[in-house]
């Protein structure tokens, strides 16, 4: 599985072959909408963050990069090198021989996503289910546009085809009920609806400044 932004690097053809030659499932995180991919956006302003403060001060960045991952992290409570090496790597800091013997941590994943799912959960809050015709907002801007949907990649992912011709991938946060005059009013159910240019590719070039 690959999930990524659905930059332009990420929707040539290229790409759609080699993830199909390989059988790997891609995923598109929505576009603009950071807290789908919140993890990977943290990773990222970290590495940012570590570079420019060790050229600033002149120190190694691959020693830095080793600390990094030999970091504990809040989560789980060990560092993404014990996860995966089941033990903690020597490093230049200070350790005792405890610290280096292996650890098993699914159990600690786990009741972290619980007791993040329960904190979420206190505030969130059931929305409308959608029809077939909506409205979906582009973000960074304060409009709403009429559209139809023909696809949902996830849970909360759906492909938009707006009134313009165009193909849109839009987080649920980003969409709204339209009431329409049509009788048939039915609740969208998941499935992939025919159309003539389903084929083509949803458009990512409206990504955030």
């Amino acid at each position: 599985m690959l999930v990524t932004d659905g930059g332009p690097q990420f929707s040539s053809n290229e790409l759609l072959r080699f993830t199909r030659r390989w059988n790997i499932t891609h995923i598109r995180s929505n576009p603009c909408y950071p807290r789908t991919n919140g993890k990977a956006e943290a990773a990222v302003k970290i590495m940012k963050n570590l570079i420019l403060k060790t050229k600033h001060n002149g120190d190694d960045p691959y020693v830095a990069l080793l600390e990094l991952r030999n970091t504990p992290r809040q989560c789980t409570g060990f560092s993404p090198a014990e996860m995966c090496l089941k033990r903690s790597p020597r490093t230049l800091m200070p350790s005792t021989s405890k610290c280096l013997g292996e650890h098993v941590v699914a159990e600690k994943k786990e009741n972290y996503k619980r007791q993040v799912k329960k904190q979420y959960d206190k505030q969130a809050r059931n929305l409308p289910k959608l029809h077939l015709f909506i409205y979906y907002q582009n973000p960074g801007q304060t409009g709403w546009y009429p559209g139809k949907i023909r696809e949902q990649p996830s849970s909360r992912s759906y492909k938009i085809k707006g009134d313009n011709g165009r193909f849109y991938i839009r987080n649920r946060y980003h969409i709204r009920p339209r009431k329409t005059i049509l009788i048939d009013t039915d609740v969208y159910d998941g499935n992939v609806l025919d159309d003539d240019n389903d084929n083509e590719r949803p458009d990512l070039s409206d990504t955030c400044s």
